[in-house]
């Protein structure tokens, strides 16, 4: 029983006095602060639909299953120009292995070879000279190989628009210089195959890094990174 002037806290409560039916009218025993469509005992959390199960998280949906499809930029002429510059660098390198065998069993490179190990002071003789041509051809022979496997491997890498590639050809370019030092030693052919080698490596390495170029390889990296984090 409540005094005079006293507010009545049972009221509107189920079970208690003066409001015998639970809950707000048309909602009977239906607990306060409860969602339409809510079954009791549950919270609704932020997102959640009606007569979604309750006790859960509605979590948003992954941003990277909505991503549009990752475009995959075109291949510039400047890159795949570069790229049969990279390949005829290799094939200009296998014409001269042949060459290079000549010279290795020519009489010039025997007198070469008689007059270094006299002034190394040793002794030589048939063997030695039997010895020191064979190891040069074995060496121009696997020498020519991994330089046209890694010449071509680097190529089709470059065309795919890997830049760490482009950077190893730039490499491979600056070191190639070197060879025109003494570039005929090996005979007028052999020289001259050199030589062009060098300018098509060199020709290769400016187009690699003009401006289409370089936008093909940002544009490749990020085509990439999109398709790893979900693009397709």
């Amino acid at each position: 029983m409540t005094e005079p002037g006293q507010p009545d806290y049972n009221a509107g409560q189920g079970g208690t006095g003066s409001n015998p039916g639970a809950g707000q009218p048309g909602q009977p025993g239906q607990q306060p602060g409860a969602y339409p469509g809510q079954p009791q005992g549950g919270y609704a959390y932020p997102g959640s639909q009606p007569g979604q199960p309750q006790g859960g998280y509605a979590y948003p949906g992954n941003p990277y299953g909505q991503m549009a499809p990752a475009q995959e930029p075109a291949r510039p002429k400047e890159v795949n120009l570069a790229f049969w510059l990279l390949i005829a660098t290799a094939v200009l390198g296998l014409i001269a292995l042949p060459f290079t065998i000549s010279y290795f069993n020519s009489p010039e490179y025997l007198d070469l070879v008689e007059q270094t190990a006299r002034d190394a002071g040793l002794s030589v003789d048939p063997n030695y000279l039997s010895a020191t041509i064979a190891g040069a051809t074995v060496g121009a022979v696997l020498g020519s190989l991994f330089s046209l496997a890694v010449s071509v491997t680097l190529a089709f890498l470059v065309r795919a628009g890997y830049n760490w590639a482009r950077i190893v050809v730039t490499v491979f370019a600056a070191f190639s210089l070197f060879g025109l030092i003494g570039i005929f030693a090996a005979g007028p052919m052999v020289g001259i195959l050199t030589l062009l080698s060098i300018l098509a490596t060199v020709a290769a390495v400016v187009l690699l890094f003009l401006k289409p170029s370089n936008d093909y390889f940002n544009q490749k990296k990020a085509y990439r990174q999109a398709r790893k984090f979900g693009g397709y």
